[in-house]
């Protein structure tokens, strides 16, 4: 009995281990290492027991379909019932922890339904004042604000925000910047622009202690969306090079922009690649055409779209530098 258990334990552990590997680079190989340590953890572990639901949730945010995940995602909510007890505090972690791994999933209708039974039972058990609460409100809310919910997503940060600016720990001070920052993006998604630059401004304050990370990115690029939006070009520079001094780029390695304007009114049957400089401040200069279109009226919107573009200039051993021979692909 004794070797057959070490044997199978060690079955388990490669499957998982496999799982763990692959899972963001070989979905399918994951999903059946996934498979294979669900059905040897129930067995090792007990059909009851925390790990079993853990993995019956690795399992269920591999498969592509919705009905099938949901079947092992209850019985994970059900093994972790009857561990902590029916609608007990115990329930929120177990509950949260879910909903963000179906957010890495993609699957967010089914994260949404296990983010608000979290958000219920912290109501319940610590109150709408609670930073655990305020916290489930805000992945409610970044929540939304992918699926397009503005609405629900404003209520949600709004009200995490409310309790969060009160809180003097770093936990209540983390959740603060995080909120402020999606209050910002919900601005932007609203075309509120001046309203979102004291948000972001706020929020940066805080990332700019790691300015190589990628949620600072995210806010430099939010900034220069507003700031390119109420005209303002030279506020936006300043976070396009904030931007280029931490990236570490190739040298031909071509430049990606960090603001687009809205191509609502520009139509295309075919790809249309436009060559042009990137200037020290991240501007475009020169551009033309490569690709011949249908008219000159599409001509120059093309041309007019690509010189509103901002790009974070290359930066080498400690200067801006011009970025010749770009290209950008309308499509």
């Amino acid at each position: 009995m004794w070797g057959q258990t070490t044997l199978e334990l060690d079955e388990f552990n490669a499957a998982y281990f496999q799982y763990s590997e692959m899972k963001d680079v070989q979905p399918e190989v994951a999903r059946e290492a996934a498979r294979r340590a669900y059905e040897l953890g129930r067995g090792l572990f007990g059909a009851e027991s925390e790990r079993s639901a853990m993995l019956a949730i690795n399992y269920a945010t591999m498969l592509e379909s919705e009905v099938d995940a949901r079947v092992y995602l209850d019985e994970a909510v059900t093994t972790y019932q009857a561990v902590f007890g029916f609608g007990s505090k115990q329930m929120i972690q177990p509950l949260s922890r879910l909903g963000r791994a179906l957010v890495d999933q993609g699957q967010l209708d089914l994260s949404e339904e296990y983010f608000n039974r979290a958000l219920e039972l912290s109501l319940e058990h610590l109150g709408d004042d609670s930073g655990q609460a305020a916290g489930i409100k805000l992945e409610l809310g970044a929540l939304n604000m992918r699926t397009g919910a503005l609405d629900k997503a404003w209520s949600h940060l709004n009200e995490a925000r409310e309790v969060l600016v009160t809180g003097v720990d770093q936990g209540s001070r983390s959740g603060l910047t995080r909120a402020r920052l999606l209050i910002g993006e919900y601005h932007l998604a609203r075309g509120n622009f001046r309203n979102a630059i004291e948000p972001l401004l706020l929020s940066l304050k805080e990332f700019s202690r790691y300015p190589s990370a990628d949620i600072t990115v995210r806010n430099h690029i939010g900034l220069i969306k507003a700031y390119e939006y109420l005209g303002d070009s030279d506020q936006a520079t300043l976070h396009c090079l904030a931007i280029g001094s931490t990236r570490r780029l190739e040298e031909n390695e071509n430049l990606r922009p960090v603001f687009t304007p809205s191509l609502d009114d520009v139509n295309l049957e075919h790809a249309v690649r436009v060559n042009f400089t990137v200037n020290v401040e991240g501007h475009v200069i020169e551009p033309r055409l490569i690709t011949k279109v249908e008219s000159e009226s599409l001509e120059i919107a093309l041309m007019d779209a690509i010189k509103k573009f901002r790009f974070a200039p290359r930066f080498i051993e400690g200067d801006f530098v011009e970025s010749p021979n770009q290209h950008y692909d309308f499509r």
